[in-house]
């Protein structure tokens, strides 16, 4: 068990002790900024997120738009790696970013209520500028917490520490966003729905904010004392580029970016705009992916710290590569969008945790903030350039239709059927890629198998547990109960 705070003397805005175990406080700040981020979260994000574009009146390419233009601050990442790396003070620095970022939240929740009084009867474009904003602040925050987070959290026990920050997230999320589709569900007027919904969020925003403010700032940290000019910028994204290693996670982390970002944009739409399907079912149906992504999360953190980062990123995103297919069927039988979260909530959980933990560990503490620098910006291209190629590819299908062996497949069913494709691609680069101390894949296939195999039977075992006692009291009601001997007692 971590000490207590009280041992260490640990208050806000003090270092964190330079131990293998993180402070108990320290701990539970953690863990409430999470959890209360995630109710902010899970009320403006994913399909409740899509319905509010599309409520906005975007269009699958318009939406594509948006996205891509969002991911346009990547191009800012460079310049704010610099500042990070000049600053010790890497707290203050993401507090300073994420502050507008929450207050701009309030705006957003805002614009469905002025477009009903059509006070602003078109607000994409406000919107878009909006979001533009947002992405430039998220950039910045991004790259100060990066850094803050590589030093106050114990390098031995990240797997742990992240695996249980998310498994908290992940559970708050589970439940808000259920409670989010319920909510918009009951409202007739989606105008007032959205605006309510949404400033309930931006104030778990605020709170999750004030929880920030409680973690302490890191310590030993020495501050890059280049001068600030655009050829020392080009100059240190070039020594990252000549980190061949980290270089091969780069080009996985873009690809793999650009093949999740290409169809992941649109899943949502596809089940809102074609499949009617309701917000209270579509977050029921994600529950079942929240659930695995808890289920399995002390798993995977456990298979991290012990066997490494990159086996687990092989294994699950394999297996997540797949889930595209399946997706071309759900018009058919949606009951299989239930068999995709059930799967790829628990490979998701892992790659997720594996993906940053590999983050930390390739990128020099010295030069954590440009190395993520880096990795953001090729990766934010990516992700620009997948929503507009899937909502280009939606728009030139259109309305036609492909019919083969008795099914008909319409644009987004080819478009989901190109993402899987897209997906195994970045395979290529994760297998070249060479983690310090990683076992083999398929020795950890064996371990995650087996793990498997264990949850399996343990789950069958509570399953079965009522059926074997009512089989147990009918035996003994009509058989009697025996003693050693056989006889009756």
């Amino acid at each position: 068990m971590p000490p207590l705070a009280d041992d260490l003397n640990i208050k806000s805005g003090e270092n964190v002790q330079d131990d293998s175990k993180l402070p108990k406080k320290v701990f539970r700040d953690l863990l409430m900024e999470i959890g209360t981020a995630n109710v902010w979260g899970s009320t403006m994000a994913g399909s409740i997120a899509t319905g509010y574009v599309l409520l906005l009146g975007a269009s699958e390419f318009e939406f594509g738009l948006l996205t891509a233009f969002g991911s346009i601050a990547t191009i800012s990442a460079p310049f704010f790696s610099f500042i990070v790396d000049r600053y010790t003070q890497k707290k203050k620095l993401t507090l300073l970013a994420c502050l507008p970022v929450r207050l701009l939240q309030f705006a957003i929740a805002l614009l469905p209520l002025l477009m009903f009084y059509k006070i602003l009867p078109k607000p994409l474009a406000l919107y878009l500028v909006i979001t533009i904003i947002m992405s430039f602040f998220n950039v910045f925050a991004n790259q100060a917490w990066f850094s803050w987070m590589g030093e106050i959290i114990p390098a031995k026990g990240r797997g742990y520490y992240f695996g249980r920050r998310n498994f908290v997230g992940s559970a708050v999320a589970m439940v808000f966003s259920v409670i989010a589709g319920l909510y918009l569900d009951g409202f007739q007027n989606k105008y007032f729905g959205f605006t309510s919904l949404f400033l309930f969020g931006s104030v778990f925003a605020m709170i999750a904010y004030y929880y920030f403010r409680q973690l302490p700032e890191a310590q030993n940290v020495t501050p890059s004392k280049e001068e600030f000019t655009f050829k020392t910028i080009l100059r240190r994204m070039g020594e990252v580029y000549a980190d061949k290693n980290f270089l091969k996670l780069v080009k996985f982390n873009a690809a793999w970016t650009f093949g999740i970002t290409l169809i992941g944009t649109y899943q949502n739409m596809y089940l809102i705009k074609h499949l009617k399907m309701s917000y209270t079912l579509m977050s029921s149906y994600l529950l079942i992916f929240s659930i695995m992504g808890l289920v399995t999360m002390a798993f995977w953190g456990k298979i991290i710290d012990k066997y490494g980062s990159k086996p687990v990123m092989v294994i699950t995103a394999n297996i997540i590569g797949i889930m595209p297919l399946l997706w071309v069927f759900i018009s058919y039988a949606q009951w299989l969008l239930g068999v995709m979260y059930f799967i790829s909530g628990a490979c998701w959980s892992g790659f997720n945790l594996a993906g940053f933990s590999i983050m930390l560990k390739l990128s020099p503490k010295e030069k954590r903030a440009s190395y993520l620098a880096f990795n953001t910006i090729v990766a934010g291209i990516a992700a620009a350039f997948a929503p507009a190629v899937g909502g280009a590819i939606l728009q030139f299908i259109g309305n036609y239709r492909l019919d083969l062996l008795l099914i008909q497949f319409n644009n987004y069913q080819l478009l989901f059927i190109l993402g899987a494709f897209a997906r195994f691609l970045p395979y290529f680069f994760l297998n070249k890629l060479q983690e310090p101390k990683e076992e083999q894949v398929q020795k950890v296939l064996l371990v995650v198998r087996s793990g498997i195999m264990e949850g399996v039977s343990t789950m069958l075992s509570y399953v079965m547990l009522p059926f074997s006692y009512v089989g147990n009291f009918a035996w003994q009601i009509i058989f009697g109960d025996k003693d050693e001997d056989g006889k009756d007692k």
